[in-house]
């Protein structure tokens, strides 16, 4: 975050800016005083004091947490919560007059009490986050993580963090009795994580297979035993649908319907178990694409697949865990990714020609 830079050859501003910058010292020295009931007389010696004497003085740090997405007045308020600063207008409105109210890395920061606002200004310039947020969105697999731990470009490598979540070895109960060489697809919860900036594969991992023990709670525990499903299963059938679901309004209902397919030994038919197999990330799928020769291809094989094809989130899962009660059997997905229900196959052919889709 830095100062933009000055006009070459020491240009002046242009009128309108200086008139802005004017305007902002008037209301820092007499009318913001005022409007917090401070007499206009004081008003200065009371900003004086703001700009340069630490609000809490003392020996130690404070830690602070920018989350994702602050805004720079976002920053203030939480600089005012840690104690920080005294008062996060007067900050805000300084920071905006010396041109460096810029947005801040998000992450967890340590500064020392005894900087005052003018030190702790100067200071977010520079300052580089002892913790960086990582976010895993739903539905990844493990290979799209993967991708995007590179994209971030931090200290976690994604060729180190596929090799751990496919060949690592992790002691939870929810892991208990995977099968031989299974890799943690399906388990790495998706979520936003708060990291060190020099973390390592293992030290995220560890973080996304702990909240999962989290989101497995006892009634989810049973609820997946009325089922008569193991939490592999769960996740299995939840990774399905969170593939097939753009929406949340569909993550039921499409449940409802592979349920209903299980019953009666049908085939699945999921699209993303097809790509899933194919080892690509792409939009749909051909007819040939569906007759690839793989335990995951749920054309050819009926009921579930191996194993989960996606790392699901927990609406998902809650979804796969109560459904609504359907007759569907059948549904497809419109060009807006909205999805339609059929519960006979006249009634899916129909929807097909309506949705231009044969």
């Amino acid at each position: 975050m830095t100062p933009s830079p000055r006009r070459p050859g020491g240009a002046p501003r242009a009128p309108g800016r200086g008139r802005t910058c004017l305007q902002l010292i008037v209301v820092l020295i007499f009318l913001l005083p005022a409007m917090i009931g401070i007499p206009a007389v004081v008003g200065y010696a009371y900003l004086d004091h703001q700009l340069h004497t630490p609000a809490n003085p003392g020996s130690g740090k404070v830690r602070f947490v920018v989350p994702p997405g602050s805004s720079f007045a976002q920053v203030a308020d939480t600089l005012h919560q840690a104690g920080l600063i005294d008062n996060a207008i007067v900050f805000r409105l300084y920071a905006r007059y010396q041109r460096l109210d810029r947005s801040v890395e998000a992450g967890e920061y340590e500064l020392s009490r005894n900087l005052n606002m003018q030190q702790i200004l100067t200071a977010l310039q520079t300052a580089v986050p002892r913790e960086i947020f990582i976010t895993v969105p739903e539905g990844y697999t493990i290979q799209k993580t993967a991708a995007r731990l590179d994209q971030i470009g931090g200290s976690i490598k994604g060729a180190d963090y596929l090799d751990l979540a496919q060949h690592g070895n992790f002691d939870y109960d929810f892991l208990q009795g995977r099968p031989a060489g299974a890799s943690l697809e399906g388990f790495l919860f998706p979520d936003t994580y708060l990291v060190p900036r020099d973390a390592i594969a293992k030290q995220l991992i560890t973080l996304q297979l702990d909240q999962f023990g989290r989101t497995w709670t006892a009634d989810r525990k049973a609820a997946a035993g009325r089922r008569k499903l193991s939490v592999r299963e769960v996740v299995t059938l939840a990774s399905i649908v969170e593939r097939e679901a753009r929406f949340d309004v569909d993550r039921g209902l499409v449940a409802s319907v592979f349920y209903n397919r299980l019953a009666i030994n049908m085939p699945l038919q999921a699209d993303a178990t097809v790509l899933y197999a194919k080892g690509v990330w792409q939009a749909g799928v051909t007819q040939e694409d569906r007759k690839v020769d793989s335990p995951y291809n749920t054309y050819l094989h009926a009921g579930l697949p191996p194993g989960p094809i996606a790392n699901p989130g927990v609406r998902t899962i809650d979804a796969v865990l109560a459904p609504p009660t359907t007759t569907y059997i059948y549904y497809l997905s419109d060009p807006q990714g909205h999805n339609h229900y059929a519960t006979t196959y006249d009634q899916f052919v129909q929807l097909l020609h309506q949705y231009g889709l044969q």
